[in-house]
């Protein structure tokens, strides 16, 4: 059932691929459920910004990197970016992740920067894809993010912790958040939950200190960044790039630059929120695209799969398979098919680093 409502979900918002718009009948439910979220959205955090629900405290400052919008802002890798920020200032960094997609909901150490303890599926690919891409800094999950921090501090005492996904986590206190707005469509279609991507009505921001336009391009996104600023003219808004850095083939694990995709004849399969995202990357980066198996966000690709999968690229006159890093992480890092498989990692860079160090200094200080 749940690729039913996976597509379900896009079709409401109008995604590339998904099919033609609901009926009716569906979208007029989708507008009441959407109200009645917006309710409970609105009301949860009112009961903590008045002060009758508390959060609580970790023994070092909190950064919280969230969404607006349910995935596909690339969160993952600019909470990889900020955390290797801070680790060259020689700050002892860990991540805080709630691990969705994993098996557990206890408290886990997945790395202590020196050593990868889990993978998924036992835990979740987000938070493994942090810890293999960052040695030094420590990674943990947990539903309750207070628990995992004090953990990590036992174990790791961290100078700062990044709070991963956390701007609707209220239980924990935060010194200071940082929302990531995708620069192509910030907020969607503007809709709630579940007829939009909104977690929250957008007067939310009001509680955050920065805003990050994720996969901005200054040649096609000075009008979204003008809109952003007159909208919210007392927020510091800053800019990340996502680009792709790396394709490696499997098996074998040859590494080569992501220009070694061009031309060649690839089919795609992808388990993300916007797969249309990766669809232009691999556009851009001129691949001879076959065909695009899309899955839902954080899918467990079974046996079966893979084998389909090989079996239609064959069919496609692909000569390999193509997928991402967070695909490549829920594979087990194992690929054993008649085919290669290309995996393509990715990097988030701020076009101001600077700034952020400065924001969280002012918000302590105030």
């Amino acid at each position: 059932m749940r690729p039913y409502w996976h597509n379900l979900f896009r079709r409401l918002q109008g995604g590339q691929g998904a099919g033609p718009p609901p009926g009716p009948v569906v979208r007029a439910g989708a507008a009441v459920a959407s109200r009645l979220y917006g309710l409970g959205a609105r009301g949860r955090r009112a009961l903590y910004a008045r002060g009758w629900l508390t959060a609580r405290r970790l023994p070092a400052p909190v950064v919280s990197v969230g969404n607006l919008t349910v995935g596909g802002a690339g969160k993952t890798p600019v909470v990889a970016c900020l955390a290797r920020l801070w680790q060259d200032r020689g700050k002892r960094v860990a991540i805080l992740s709630r691990g969705y997609g994993g098996g557990t909901q206890s408290v886990t150490c997945i790395s202590d920067g020196q050593n990868t303890y889990k993978k998924p599926p036992e835990v979740g690919e987000e938070p493994y894809w942090l810890a293999r891409v960052l040695p030094g800094v420590a990674v943990y999950t947990g539903a309750c993010r207070y628990a995992a921090g004090m953990a990590a501090w036992e174990e790791f005492k961290p100078d700062l912790f990044l709070l991963d996904d956390g701007f609707q986590h209220f239980q924990l206190h935060r010194d200071l958040d940082l929302v990531l707005l995708d620069a192509a469509s910030p907020f969607g279609n503007h809709q709630l939950l579940p007829r939009g991507p909104l977690r929250e009505p957008l007067t939310a921001l009001a509680a955050a200190q920065g805003l990050i336009l994720t996969r901005f391009d200054p040649e096609r996104h000075q009008a979204q960044l003008a809109t952003i600023h007159r909208a919210f003219p007392d927020k510091t808004v800053l800019t990340a790039s996502i680009a792709p850095v790396r394709a490696t083939a499997y098996p074998g694990g040859r590494a080569e630059a992501p220009a070694a995709l061009r031309h060649q004849a690839l089919m795609a399969f992808a388990g993300l929120a916007r797969p249309e995202v990766f669809a232009a990357t691999l556009q851009e980066l001129r691949v001879d695209l076959k065909g695009f198996r899309i899955f839902p966000d954080h899918h467990a690709y079974s046996q079966e799969e893979l084998a389909s999968l090989t079996e239609a690229a064959r069919a496609m006159g692909a000569e390999a398979l193509v997928t991402t890093g967070k695909d490549w992480a829920r594979l087990g890092e194992r690929w054993d098919g008649e085919v290669t498989l290309w995996v393509l990692e990715v990097e988030a860079r701020l076009a101001e680093p600077e700034r952020v160090l400065k924001l969280l200094d002012r918000s302590r200080q105030g």
